[in-house]
C-alpha cells in the first residue's frame, strides 16, 4: 500500500486542478480536500484487478474508500486519480443543495425511466452517478487534465458502466462547454442526460 500512497500523493496537484473544475461545475466555493479521510484498503477478493472506490458521506463526516486488488502495481498514468476525482465529485455535490435537490426532483418527475433502468440503485443515485461519470473518469474532464480516452459507445447499454460509458460519449461537446465557458451544471444539464436515457 506505500507505493499506493506515493502515487496519489506524487500526483496530488493534478488533482486539484481537477478539483478546482469539479467545485466550478457544482457551484461550491468551500470544500478542503484535506478535510476528507482517503482509506486505502487491500482488495485480496477483486478479480479484475481494477481499482475500485466508493464515498460515504453524512453531514458532519465523510470518507473515501480506495480499493487496491493485491498485488496491482501502480500504473504510469492516471486513471486512479480519475477514480479518486470522481469520489469527490460525488461529495462536492452535496455542498450544493439547490443542485442535489433538482437531482432528486428530475428522477421524481421521470419515475418510471429509472425504475426501468436503474435496476436496485436509488434513482436519484443512478442519475448523480451518470453526471457524475459524463465529466469525469469516463467524461472530458479526465480527457483534459488526465490524458484518457474518452470512450465511442453506441450500442444500448446493458449495466451502469455502460450508462455510464454512453453518457459520457454523448455529452462530450456539451460538457466540454461547461468546462470551458466556467458554467454551473444546471437544469438543462440533467434534462440532457434524461433525453439521453429516453432514446
Amino acid at each position: 500500500m506505500l507505493l499506493w500512497e506515493q502515487y496519489f500523493q506524487n500526483n496530488q496537484s493534478m488533482l486539484q486542478q481537477v478539483i478546482i473544475e469539479i467545485k466550478m461545475l457544482s457551484g461550491v466555493k468551500n470544500f478542503t480536500v484535506s478535510k476528507i479521510p482517503i482509506y486505502l484498503i487491500p482488495d485480496i477478493n477483486n478479480k479484475d484487478k481494477e481499482i475500485g472506490a466508493s464515498f460515504s458521506w453524512t453531514p458532519r463526516k465523510s470518507f473515501i474508500d480506495i480499493e487496491v486488488p493485491f498485488g496491482l502495481k501502480t500504473p504510469n498514468g492516471f486513471f486512479p486519480v480519475s477514480i479518486l476525482a470522481h469520489e469527490f465529485f460525488h461529495l462536492i455535490l452535496r455542498k450544493n443543495k439547490n443542485l442535489f435537490l433538482e437531482i432528486k426532483k428530475i428522477t421524481e418527475k421521470n419515475e418510471k425511466l429509472f425504475a426501468k433502468l436503474s435496476g436496485s440503485m436509488l434513482h436519484r443515485m443512478f442519475l448523480e452517478e451518470l453526471l457524475v461519470s459524463s465529466f469525469i473518469p469516463e467524461g472530458y474532464l479526465s480527457e483534459k487534465y488526465l490524458n484518457t480516452k474518452s470512450y465511442t459507445f453506441t450500442s444500448r447499454p446493458k449495466d451502469l458502466l455502460s450508462w455510464r460509458r454512453l453518457i459520457a460519449f454523448k455529452s462530450r461537446e456539451m460538457a466540454k462547454n461547461y468546462i470551458n465557458n466556467i458554467q454551473q451544471i444546471d437544469k438543462k444539464y440533467l434534462e440532457h442526460i434524461v433525453d439521453i436515457l429516453k432514446q
